[in-house]
């Protein structure tokens, strides 16, 4: 299946934190042609909450533990096509009290997880084709800014994308 042309998904992630690191993991995509560097995230399950489904995938991706009350909303993401919306995504920021790192992925994609200085983080961050998952990546660890961003796909390939602050 490609990966834009599916049914409208939803999704959530974590910017784990513990002593000025940040978590990432490295997963592969089946639609791109190697892995990449990646903050944990995935598929919100059917009746998940989107924090649940974070702090799921967090865990599921990295061993690392956290709680509802710890996670921040930092950003949200729509990803639209000719008028239709074909996701949405929330992304959290959360410190974390233990770093050890133990990948448990039921999907089997992500084949390692490494605490990385800030810096480093958004030189793997850049390398990430897909705009919708990079580029409110890259912002929020620049500024700290919380933003909506809105991505519009044109062909299959072009993207454009407006940010608002998240309210």
């Amino acid at each position: 299946m490609s990966l834009y042309a599916r049914r409208m998904q939803e999704y959530a992630g974590v910017i784990a934190q513990y002593d000025g690191k940040i978590a990432l993991i490295r997963d592969h995509y089946e639609a791109w042609d190697q892995p990449y560097w990646n903050l944990p995230s995935g598929g919100v399950e059917p009746g998940e909450s989107p924090p649940a489904g974070a702090i799921r995938e967090l865990r599921e991706e990295t061993g690392l533990h956290t709680t509802n009350e710890a996670l921040r909303l930092v950003w949200t993401t729509t990803v639209t096509r000719t008028g239709e919306t074909l996701s949405q995504s929330w992304n959290y920021v959360a410190a974390v009290t233990d770093p050890t790192l133990q990948i448990d992925d039921p999907d089997g994609t992500v084949t390692d997880a490494a605490w990385f200085s800030p810096q480093d983080a958004v030189r793997l961050l850049h390398q990430m084709p897909y705009p919708p998952i990079a580029v409110p990546a890259l912002a929020y660890l620049h500024t700290a800014a919380h933003a909506t961003w809105t991505f519009t796909l044109s062909g299959t390939t072009d993207w454009t994308w407006l940010s608002d602050p998240l309210r």
